[in-house]
């Protein structure tokens, strides 16, 4: 198609964005189930706390393995992309094929080393014996599932490359209604079946079955049933050179992202179990809210590699401006809503006052600043669809470590107020998405697209 109308685009873009918003709110739905359960697991506030603070610190490590599985989603989804846009289904086929293949003889090395580092890691954050023991027996379980993990993030990759977003939803869907039933059964157990009480191990227990079915399930799909797409064992060199070459900055990003994550963690500790506590509850409220976001980025990334597949720039740049509408209307009415029901979500996983404040705090902050946030996720999302991983790179990682964790940092050592360190929050992302509006403004972006 030559051109399309604003009635055609928002279509075609809401068409991937729901089902992949949706796919993304059942995932953290997967860990508020979860939470509420662990939450319910004594009647005594401060074995309640201990137990949600472990589950935090055990999901915080569980997400450095993000910034891995971040290079095989970005190599794989603008390779794909591109080939899907070019019409060339045999070539998207060989880069499913190569990227499988890769991602498995990788897994076990990285199981391996994830479980030599976890014990170091809930000794940095340092909130106490009870707390690392429960941390630790929950990612001993937890861990078990990073190949399919690996696999499934390729999988569902591929899957939004062809703007089948649907697929990875409707399986979700299932997996979210299991994941309910295994987390009930094995965090309180059920006597009169012979099943123990497992407490935070069944937790555990359950992400890692709940990770390996809903792997199978597309593998399947993707072997035998897929329109499109066609699993078989290849490897192709120049694939997955290309997706390490695209991959690796992208998976830097994520990495030094999270691990900023980390250190405000860190810093939220220092000031206490109130305000980390209420500091994670905060951020698994907001989770909620940014799944229609990373809805809008996928959307972004499939259909800007696509439309530069099929050699049309402008209709590339089209697309994300009438995503960028979509969405701003989208998070700025959720963000509004974040800011005037903050503390009556916050009481769904606490009943300390003290928690509660500190969480209504860090989601005031959030709401304000949820048109620049999701402005950062959609024009980020291009960069990736076309390949321009350095430049999302160095806008992402020099703006948080200048503009958020050395204020932060400050904040600390001085021992200033909590509060403003959720301020700084706020700050730091509209500053990062008025640099990423000029980037596409002034059309800087199109001269770091990848050829592939």
């Amino acid at each position: 198609m030559s051109s399309y109308s604003f009635s055609q685009k928002s279509r075609k873009i809401l068409k991937i964005a729901l089902p992949a918003g949706g796919n993304s709110l059942l995932d953290i739905l997967n860990i508020a189930i979860g939470m509420y359960f662990i939450s319910q697991i004594s009647s005594d506030p401060q074995t309640a706390k201990e137990h949600l603070a472990a589950l935090g610190l055990g999901m915080n490590f569980w997400m450095f393995l993000f910034a891995l599985t971040t290079i095989a989603y970005i190599g794989t989804n603008a390779q794909i992309s591109r080939a899907f846009g070019e019409k060339n289904i045999s070539k998207a086929n060989k880069i499913l094929g190569t990227m499988t293949l890769g991602v498995l003889v990788c897994s076990l090395p990285i199981y391996l080393l994830a479980r030599f580092l976890s014990e170091s890691f809930f000794d940095w954050m340092d909130l106490g014996e009870t707390t690392k023991e429960l941390g630790m027996l929950y990612l001993k379980w937890i861990l078990c599932g990073i190949p399919a993990l690996f696999l499934k993030t390729i999988f569902i990759s591929a899957l939004s490359a062809t703007g089948d977003t649907k697929t990875a939803f409707y399986i979700k869907i299932f997996a979210t209604l299991l994941n309910i039933f295994l987390n009930y059964l094995l965090i309180f157990g059920y006597p009169t079946l012979g099943i123990a009480q497992y407490g935070i191990v069944g937790a555990g227990m359950s992400n890692m079955i709940i990770t390996y079915f809903e792997t199978l399930i597309l593998g399947v799909i993707l072997c035998r049933f897929h329109k499109h797409l066609q699993l078989r064992f290849c490897f192709y060199q120049n694939f997955l050179k290309n997706a390490l070459k695209i991959g690796i900055p992208s998976g830097l990003e994520r990495g030094f992202t999270i691990l900023s994550l980390t250190l405000i963690t860190k810093f939220m500790a220092d000031y206490g179990l109130e305000v980390i506590t209420g500091f994670q509850i905060g951020s698994r409220v907001e989770s909620f809210i940014l799944m229609p976001g990373f809805g809008f980025q996928v959307a972004a990334m499939a259909l800007v590699g696509q439309m530069l597949g099929a050699k049309r720039i402008d209709l590339a740049e089209s697309f994300v401006k009438t995503i960028l509408w979509l969405s701003c209307i989208t998070m700025g009415i959720l963000g509004i809503l974040l800011c005037i029901f903050g503390v009556e979500l916050s009481q769904i996983f606490s009943e300390d006052s003290a928690v509660i404040r500190y969480s209504f705090y860090y989601l005031l902050a959030v709401g304000i600043s949820q048109i620049p946030l999701i402005a950062i996720f959609v024009l980020d999302g291009a960069l990736r669809g076309c390949g321009a991983t350095k430049l999302s790179l160095w806008i992402n990682t020099l703006s948080i470590w200048i503009l958020r964790i050395l204020p932060m940092w400050l904040c600390t050592r001085f021992n200033l107020n909590a509060e403003l360190i959720f301020a700084i929050i706020c700050a730091e992302t509209f500053i990062r998405g008025a640099i990423f509006s000029i980037v596409f403004k002034k059309g800087i972006w199109k001269h770091y697209i990848a050829r592939l």
